[in-house]
């Protein structure tokens, strides 16, 4: 049986919630990744960013009237904070969680991206990646 410590990405990025948006999301392209999760020192794992919350910020950009409202609306969401932009209730896995629990998660709740934690640590990411090569590559 496939569980979740056996696919995820030990490496994991992480952010702060007053880091700009503009920040975070040069950061995905670089890294080549979807999704981030947010950090704080005080509480540990307190959201998640994924490039879905950028996708439909960005589609708020394009209610406008004119180039210029375009423009206007597009630099002020640059400047956002991570905090102001993600997503707060995180659905989380612990590295027990079976491959199946994870694709039924991904289907129910249309969800990519899970932090695996081990008492309140983050210890691995999920990502649909991560599920496709475990469903494709293993025997």
């Amino acid at each position: 049986m496939i569980v979740a410590g056996d696919i995820m990405s030990e490496e994991v990025f992480s952010v702060q919630e007053d880091m700009l948006i503009r920040q975070v999301a040069h950061m995905m392209l670089r890294k080549r990744v979807s999704a981030f999760p947010v950090v704080s020192k005080k509480a540990g794992l307190v959201g998640i960013i994924t490039i879905t919350d950028l996708f439909m910020m960005i589609n708020k950009a394009f209610i406008k009237k004119t180039d210029e409202e375009f423009d206007m609306r597009l630099a002020m969401f640059r400047e956002m904070t991570v905090g102001q932009v993600m997503t707060s209730k995180v659905i989380t896995i612990k590295p027990s969680t079976t491959l199946e629990e994870i694709i039924n998660l991904v289907v129910r709740k249309k969800i990519h991206v899970f932090p695996v934690m081990k008492k309140n640590k983050i210890v691995g990411i999920v990502s649909r990646h991560d599920i496709l090569n475990a469903v494709f590559s293993y025997d």
